[in-house]
């Protein structure tokens, strides 16, 4: 019997530390870290975490395509800035997929979906109550995630994945303040009850104002800053 080939291999690991180091610089991105128009050098990043420059260029096309920064031409990898228009390019889509998403979940979801989704909220709460603002991001997305993973829609799962990471750092405008958390985690309690009823419409349409409430929250805030400068 033939040696199964083991070519593969360095490709593997090369696609893992691309996905490291593009979690490393995106956390820097939505951290507040490496702010809008901020230079990413490619040589101290590779540097800094002990890897060649390969990964990092290609985890700077990755982040591109998720919107979180723009390649140009002579400068290199810039991050992007926030803007009013870009919020609603995000939020809008979110508004089309997510209500779809969660109909499509509660149609499929059994005893043990409802059971994750409900433990992803307590996990929310617990993250309000250590006043952690980027965990408590994790886990605003770990429920929402939980909500549509039932739906059995991979690809959707997956552009949807990619505007959560580019919407985090405008929640981040939002979901700090006490105020906004305390409304958020009220809103979730109420998608959440609605969600373990099985109540496609009533869970649909609450999701679709959470998510429409915060954006025209973010929206007025960048076009307020927009006014401003």
């Amino acid at each position: 019997m033939p040696a199964m080939s083991t070519s593969p291999k360095p490709l593997l690991q090369r696609q893992t530390v691309t996905a490291m180091v593009a979690e490393y610089i995106a956390a820097k991105i939505i951290g507040g870290d490496y702010p809008g128009g901020h230079q990413i050098r490619q040589e101290a990043i590779a540097a800094e975490l002990g890897v060649s420059r390969i990964p990092v260029r290609e985890a700077l096309l990755q982040l591109e395509a998720e919107g979180l920064v723009v390649i140009r031409t002579h400068r290199g990898a810039v991050v992007s800035d926030l803007s009013a228009d870009d919020a609603i390019d995000l939020f809008d889509a979110r508004l089309l997929l997510e209500p779809f998403l969660v109909k499509k979940a509660i149609a499929r979801m059994s005893n043990q979906d409802i059971a994750n989704a409900e433990r992803a909220l307590q996990d929310y709460e617990a993250a309000i109550a250590r006043g952690d603002p980027k965990e408590l991001s994790r886990l605003n997305w770990a429920f929402h995630t939980a909500l549509l993973d039932p739906s059995m829609r991979p690809r959707s799962m997956a552009v949807l994945q990619t505007l959560y990471s580019s919407a985090d750092r405008y929640l981040r405008l939002q979901i700090e303040p006490l105020k906004a958390q305390t409304k958020a985690l009220q809103e979730h309690r109420d998608i959440f009850e609605a969600y373990r009823l099985r109540d496609a419409v009533e869970t649909s349409r609450l999701l679709k104002k959470h998510v429409a409430d915060a954006a025209e929250e973010i929206v007025s805030q960048l076009k307020r800053g927009e006014a401003a400068g």
